[in-house]
């Protein structure tokens, strides 16, 4: 008696395991956000992605000015007497 019991038990947990593995979980819900707003999100997206680039871009001229700055500073960092001398020819020119 008892052992007919337990196989009946095993029998209906295998079947309702078997039933919910056939089944699943149900469909999906739906989504809560309308699809204009994701459309929305998605041009809103593209155009900073767009921005992202010409900035990124923009800064890469810009590193490189400012590398060439650097190296014509550091080139002209020992010669303080000869810029004197540039400056000084420059005041004349003026009429200073």
């Amino acid at each position: 008696m008892m052992s007919i019991r337990r196989g009946l038990a095993v029998l209906v947990a295998i079947g309702v395991l078997g039933m919910l593995l056939a089944v699943g979980c149900g469909p999906k819900p739906p989504c809560p956000v309308p699809p204009s707003e994701v459309k929305d999100a998605q041009s809103k997206t593209a155009a900073v992605e767009t921005s992202l680039t010409q900035t990124q871009a923009e800064k890469a001229t810009l590193e490189k000015d400012l590398a060439d700055k650097q190296a014509k500073l550091n080139s002209l960092k020992g010669k303080p007497s000869e810029l004197e001398k540039k400056l000084d020819n420059l005041k004349k020119g003026s009429g200073r």
